[in-house]
């Protein structure tokens, strides 16, 4: 649905002074927050390994018929995949956790933060927008730091390392695929624009 006609869009200056207060409750868990980073990365390095080992696998033994080197690379290929699968589950545990120790400081700075306010506020201020506040705002604040934030930060390391794993395996073929790529990104951008504009369906009449 297209924005109302009253609708104003939040400042740039605003947005990023709210994305700097946010950022500040992280400050007592920097510790865990390096850990977590750490363990993105090490989940998308060893991504990279699979595919590389697939290549020696064909090259090495399929190919030079050096078929001592199986056992080894096989291992390694049922090993690696149950390490990051562990490494996973110990990030997204962790990731969950600091978001709901920083979920809980900002809830109770905002509750001390209305403890403050002066009477007057309250008679002036219709009592469902502060519940909005506290309850809609502060979920959606929730939904990026524990979910959205990890996930563009994952999805970033993994396309990353898969470009490293493509020249690793083929330059070539990373230099054809990443060649048609502007293609297709305009193609997304182009249709994201036709279906933003397009009029919302029309209600269905009652009978």
């Amino acid at each position: 649905m297209p924005p109302s006609s009253d609708f104003v869009p939040v400042p740039k200056g605003r947005r990023a002074s709210t994305a700097r207060r946010v950022a500040r409750f992280f400050g007592p868990y920097r510790g865990q927050v390096l850990v977590v980073l750490g363990a993105i990365l090490a989940t998308s390095l060893l991504g990279l390994i699979n595919p590389y080992l697939l290549k020696l696998l064909i090259d090495d033994v399929i190919v030079g018929h050096r078929f001592e080197l199986l056992n080894g690379y096989v291992a390694l290929m049922i090993v690696l995949p149950i390490g990051t699968g562990l490494l996973g589950v110990g990030q997204s545990y962790l990731n969950n956790l600091i978001g709901q120790h920083v979920m809980q400081d900002l809830r109770n700075a905002l509750y001390a933060h209305l403890q403050s306010m002066p009477l007057r506020f309250f008679t002036a201020t219709r009592t469902g927008e502060i519940q909005s506040r506290l309850a809609n705002d502060v979920g959606g604040v929730q939904a990026v730091v524990t979910d959205t934030a990890s996930s563009v930060t994952q999805n970033l390391a993994v396309a990353l390392s898969t470009i490293v794993a493509m020249i690793l395996i083929d330059w070539r073929l990373t230099a054809l695929s990443l060649g048609v790529l502007p293609f297709f990104l305009y193609l997304t951008n182009r249709v994201g624009k036709v279906r933003r504009s397009a009029p919302p369906a029309a209600s269905a009449s009652r009978c």
